[in-house]
Order: C-alpha cells, then sequence, then structure tokens
C-alpha cells in the first residue's frame, strides 16, 4: 500500500511538471474564450491564477480590463497601475488607470494621469484635456453638494448584487436585479449565472408600494425568461411594456457560440397576465438595442444602442410611432446628447424633461445624470446635475414619481450591494441664524473660484488647449488647467490665501500673470478672468514629452526616438529655422555636475537629430542644469520625487521662423509640436 501511494505521488508530480507548457496554454485559451465572448468574470478567475505563474504585459491588460469591464474601480486602480509599471504598454492605459482613480475619489493622481493620456495619444489629445479639467469640476461639485437634495438608501428592497432602473407601474415600481433567489417558472432556483458578473441573469421584479414592509415579487414569468430581461418602462395606463431582453440561443451548441446581444420586446397586458414579447423592427444580431424609454404622450421611444454610425459606445436614439403602429427608423438624439463615450438609461419624466447617463460630458467619475430640455432630435446642451445625484462613481435610471423627488440607481461607496436603488427628495433647508453658526464652520461654507477665457489678442479667437498654471504664493504649490474648446477654464481656490495665475501657451505665446486673493473674503466669490495671449516675435519654445535618461548617463534611449523623430520632421517642413536643445536637471547633486550632465543630455539629443538628417549648423546644445527650476525644489528644500522630476526635462527652441509662404503660418508650430514637461531619470 505504501508503495502503491509513492507511485501515484510521482505520477503527479510527473504529470505536473513534464507538461506545464500545455496546461498553460490550455488555461489561457480557456480565459481567452472567456474574454472573448464577454465573460469577463469567468475569464478573470483563470487570468489571475497564470499571472502569479507567468506575469506579462498582456495577462496584466487582460486582468485590468476585466475589472474595468465588471466595474470594479478599486481592483482596476490596482491592476492598471501594475500595467504601467511595465516598459511598452500602450498609452492608452493612462486614461484607464485615470478613470478609475477618479471613480475613486484620488482627483489628483487622475489628473496627473489624464494630462499623460492627452500627451502620450496625441490624436485624443482634445479628449485628454477635457477629462483634465473635469477633475477639478468633479472635485468642486463634490465638495458642495446640494442642500437641498435628500439622498436615502432604499436598503429594505436591496440586496448584495445589483438592482437598479426603477420605473413606475401601477402604484409601485418595477426594478431590474441579477439577485440570486431568482426563481423559473416551475419555482426551482435559477443555477444559471452571467459569465460577465458571475451573477444570476438580471430578471424584472414588482414592489406594489415603496415601504420597508413591501413585498418583494418575480414579475410576470411571461416577461421574465431565462436570460437577461429588463429594465423596461410602462405606458401610464400600465397596459403595454417596453423592455430589454437578451433571447436564448435555441440549442447549447447555438448558446456556446454566441455573442450575445441586447433587444427591444413590447408586450400587453391580456387579463392578469401579458402577451408573448414580441421584438421591435430595429432589432439586430450585429448589435444591441436597450434601455428603453417613452415620450408622456407614448408617441416617442427613447433606447441605448451601438448600432453603426454612432459617435462611439452607445448613443441614444429616437423613434416615432406612426398611426398604425409601426415604429419609423431610429434617428440620433443629436451632439447635445451623444458623445464619443457611452450615453445610456433614456428618462422622460411626465412633464417632458429628458433625462439620461453619460460617461461622455464632463462628469464626476462612472456614469453621471444629466438633462436637456428638447425631444426627439432636437435638444438644449445636456445639464449636469451634480452631487449629490452624482458621485464618483456611477449614477443612472433616474425615475420621478413628482415633482418632489424620485428613484435613482447608483454604486456609489456605502451602498448594501454592486448598483443600489436610492431615493431623493428636494427639500427647503432651514436658514440657520449668523450667530448660531461657529465661525469656522460659516468660513468652510464659502465657495471660492476663478473662472476665466483666453484669447489671442490678434485674431480675438478663443485658445483651446491652452495651459492656464495657478501658484498659491504661500505655499509654493502650483497645478494647472488646459482651456477648453471655447477657451475656457476654471480653477477652486483656498480661503486666506493668495495666488499668481499665469497663462501661455506652450511658450508659443508671451507669459501674462495676475493676481488674486481670497484673503478677508466673507463671502463667496467667483472672480472672472479674461487672457489676452499674443505670440512671441521671434522665438518659441517647445518641450518635448518622455525623452527619458538611466541615471547618470546621457545616451538617447529607444523610448525616445519617437518623439524626436517628431522634431526631426518638424525641421523638415519648416527649413528657416533653427532649434538650440535645453537640457536641465534638478537640484539634487552639485550644480557644476548638473551642468556638465545636462550638456551632455543636449549634445546626445543634438548628435540624434544630425543622424536623421538635420543640419548641424542649425542645431546648438546647451546645457541649463539646475538654473532654471519650475518650482520650489532648489538645494535644501525637501520635495518629493514627482515634484523633482517636474524639473527634469528637455526643451526645443525654436529660433528665427519665417514663413516663405502663405500656406505655412507660425501656428504650424503650435498644431505641430505640443506638451508639457519632460521628464528624465537624473
Amino acid at each position: 500500500m505504501k508503495f502503491t501511494r509513492v507511485v501515484i505521488a510521482c505520477l503527479i508530480f510527473l504529470l505536473a511538471n513534464l507538461f506545464p507548457g500545455n496546461i498553460f496554454s490550455d488555461n489561457i485559451e480557456k480565459a481567452d474564450y472567456y474574454y472573448q465572448k464577454y465573460d469577463y468574470k469567468l475569464a478573470l478567475d483563470i487570468y489571475e491564477k497564470v499571472y502569479r505563474k507567468k506575469p506579462s504585459l498582456e495577462l496584466a491588460e487582460k486582468i485590468a480590463n476585466c475589472y474595468r469591464f465588471i466595474n470594479n474601480s478599486e481592483e482596476a486602480e490596482r491592476a492598471y497601475k501594475r500595467v504601467l509599471s511595465y516598459s511598452s504598454f500602450d498609452a492608452v492605459n493612462y486614461k484607464y488607470y485615470a478613470d478609475a482613480l477618479k471613480q475613486n475619489g484620488k482627483f489628483d493622481e487622475a489628473k496627473a494621469n489624464y494630462q499623460l493620456f492627452a500627451q502620450n495619444v496625441p490624436y485624443r489629445k482634445e479628449e485628454g484635456i477635457r477629462l483634465v479639467n473635469s477633475t477639478d469640476v468633479a472635485r468642486m461639485w463634490l465638495e458642495n453638494p446640494d442642500p437641498n437634495v435628500k439622498i436615502e438608501n432604499l436598503s429594505f428592497l436591496n440586496s448584495s448584487n445589483s438592482e437598479f432602473s426603477p420605473t413606475g407601474y401601477l402604484n409601485g415600481l418595477v426594478i431590474t436585479s441579477d439577485r440570486w433567489f431568482v426563481k423559473d417558472n416551475k419555482g426551482a432556483k435559477n443555477k444559471e449565472v452571467f459569465g460577465w458578473t458571475g451573477n444570476p441573469y438580471l430578471k424584472l421584479y414588482y414592489i406594489p408600494k415603496v415601504e420597508g414592509s413591501a413585498a418583494i415579487t418575480f414579475l410576470d414569468a411571461t416577461l421574465n425568461d431565462e436570460f437577461h430581461n429588463g429594465p423596461a418602462v410602462f405606458t401610464p395606463d400600465g397596459n403595454e411594456i417596453y423592455f430589454t431582453r437578451t433571447e436564448t440561443p435555441k440549442t447549447t451548441k447555438d448558446r456556446k457560440a454566441a455573442v450575445i446581444t441586447k433587444k427591444l420586446f413590447h408586450a400587453v397586458k391580456v387579463g392578469s397576465s401579458w402577451s408573448k414579447p414580441k421584438p421591435l423592427p430595429f432589432n439586430s444580431s450585429s448589435y444591441s438595442v436597450q434601455h428603453p424609454a417613452l415620450s408622456p404622450d407614448g408617441t416617442i421611444l427613447y433606447f441605448a444602442s451601438d448600432m453603426p454610425g454612432g459617435t462611439g459606445g452607445m448613443d441614444i436614439y429616437a423613434s416615432r410611432k406612426a398611426a398604425d403602429g409601426s415604429w419609423s427608423d431610429p434617428v440620433s438624439c443629436g451632439p447635445s446628447i451623444n458623445t464619443s463615450e457611452d450615453d445610456v438609461f433614456p428618462v422622460v419624466r411626465k412633464d417632458g424633461r429628458f433625462y439620461f447617463a453619460s460617461k461622455g460630458h464632463v462628469g464626476m467619475g462612472g456614469l453621471d445624470l444629466f438633462t436637456s430640455e428638447g425631444s426627439f432630435d432636437k435638444f438644449t446642451l445636456a445639464e449636469n446635475l451634480k452631487s449629490p445625484l452624482n458621485s464618483t462613481k456611477d449614477d443612472f435610471g433616474v425615475y420621478f414619481k413628482d415633482e418632489k423627488g424620485g428613484y435613482f440607481s447608483s454604486n456609489r461607496n456605502g451602498g448594501k450591494g454592486l448598483d443600489d436603488i436610492y431615493s431623493f427628495d428636494f427639500v427647503t433647508s432651514t436658514p440657520v441664524v449668523a450667530e448660531e453658526r461657529p465661525k469656522q464652520e460659516a468660513q468652510e461654507a464659502l465657495i471660492f473660484a476663478v473662472e476665466g477665457i483666453v484669447i489671442d489678442k490678434s485674431s480675438r479667437q478663443p485658445l483651446a488647449n491652452t495651459e492656464i498654471v495657478l501658484l498659491n504664493r504661500s505655499t509654493s504649490e502650483q497645478i494647472s488647467s488646459f482651456s477648453d474648446a471655447q477657451g475656457r477654464f476654471n480653477f477652486n481656490l483656498s480661503p486666506e490665501t493668495r495666488y499668481v495665475i499665469s497663462g501661455n501657451r506652450e511658450r508659443y505665446y508671451s507669459r501674462k500673470e495676475g493676481e488674486l486673493s481670497t484673503v478677508g473674503l466673507k463671502e463667496s466669490t467667483i472672480f472672472n478672468v479674461r487672457f489676452e495671449l499674443e505670440r512671441a516675435e521671434d522665438a518659441y519654445i517647445v518641450k518635448l514629452d518622455n525623452i527619458y535618461y538611466d541615471f547618470n548617463k546621457w545616451n538617447i534611449r529607444p523610448d525616445s526616438y519617437r518623439n524626436l523623430n517628431k522634431v526631426a520632421a518638424f525641421l523638415s517642413k519648416i527649413n528657416s529655422s533653427n532649434i538650440q536643445c535645453r537640457a536641465h536637471t534638478d537640484s539634487r547633486g552639485k550644480a557644476v555636475y548638473n551642468q556638465w550632465l545636462s550638456q551632455k543630455r543636449a549634445e546626445s539629443a543634438v548628435a540624434y537629430l544630425v543622424n536623421k538628417g538635420v543640419a548641424s549648423d542649425r542645431l546648438s546644445a546647451v546645457g541649463l542644469g539646475e538654473t532654471e527650476l519650475l518650482n520650489k525644489c532648489s538645494d535644501g528644500i525637501k520635495c518629493s520625487r514627482e515634484a523633482h522630476q517636474l524639473n527634469r526635462r528637455t526643451e526645443f527652441k525654436i529660433l528665427k521662423v519665417k514663413t516663405k509662404s502663405s500656406t505655412v503660418q507660425p501656428s504650424v508650430v503650435s498644431s505641430t509640436m505640443f506638451s508639457s514637461n519632460t521628464r528624465m531619470q537624473k
């Protein structure tokens, strides 16, 4: 017996060690199969195990993506941070990492990574700058919630899973949930789970009266089939329902092969039951159609879809109902509603006001609730509902019971489950007598901010993507923001503080400064600033991102070739200009040595450009050592590694630009060369 056990143990050891490649390959193939089928929870469980044994960038990215897709921002933050530790990651991961940081309330870190995204993904720079600005706005809204809105978690109807998209039905609510106690038509507990989340499929539930003792029942079995069902919307009389459903593949083989899309169905009440749901005409097996909403008169159906021809992600569409009951071809609700990100969960209030959730408009984190006036395909610009209705997490699926309040869905911190239903009520706050408020509390309630616009002094046109810098004179802390497409920008200010605000166009334009002060202010104040910037006459500074040097070395690394090639390309287009390569270090180390090191680095950049065909007489190398620090981190001042990194940069000063024809204007310089600070390892 003992000998048999030894033989078995040896066989197990041989199987585990002679064929690890096959086992590894089988696991990866299985996980990749789940990943391609959107079964992210199932794929994630395998990827995590494999990564621990054989880590790689590809696996790290897939793990991070899985956490992003299943909406776990805490784990997504950790996973994307790991992705960024690899040397050759795709720069789009800066955005995904920043998205997770923002959802987790880490605005400063999110802002820094959105800036890196804007700098390293040029064709999405405008989007990156918008996201940079959104972090400041999100912080301001989060720190200043509307005191007249009362929020409450309806814990009695929420579970540890997801409950969302409440909608009115009879005298109660119908909600969508993937809670575990769902049962099929025969009363047996459903054992199937959705591979994307690892939870049961979505079903529709009815709450006849919204109160703590209310019973939560499974909606009619005709409406709840085997796969996903919900969200839904009812006609005002409660006799018709439109809802989202994923059709069940007919065979097990089909089920394994299918990439499931969501579709819209319609059913009519027959006695106490419902007719067999019928699909709407604009459904497709190639894209999803979901999240139905009806206009108050029932003649317009709104829904979200990723059908071809949209602006990106899910867009919101509208269809009109004809006299014969048929629906017109869907029409996009237009640019005031739809963005390059997901625009979903449309809702129309009884008075016709339009609401929806979006990740593409300026928001606080994940999905935010927005409102707009209009109908069909003509709407005003969307307005964010702000805090406390919105949070840094996902907020969506709103329903108004009356003009005083209603219900919405959120996965914000402090909830009972993954997505919870919350009630909201508009209340009138009782004014507090000033003498009864502590002085410190009254001061903390004040709001200080600066809003401004930056324009070209010559053309009088707004300057988009223009860096504006705010310096705290007391702490020397410096933050920056970028103007949007209309040239506008904003900052939050602290009480009892003096500031210097300055504007420049990556030094293509002359610098302008102004002073602001909140010292002594007893009332909330918003400063309005107008910058008129003009182009410098004969010199431009161009900062180039992502030029790295190894510690104590000056040779150009391969990961810097791409950006240096841009300089060479610029010089080939504007052949009447000369360039001065200016290298800087931080303050650590001997000043004499830093001067020498920066000179060697500048010379190495010149040598690279000469090797790319640039005439040497058009180039010069200047090492400036630690003489032009961008912050307070001089000798003897304790600073973080990130603060020192700000000073380690390479700049290219373009001299004597003289355009020879009307087709090449100086503005080409600003559109061709872009960036903020270069980072080096000194």
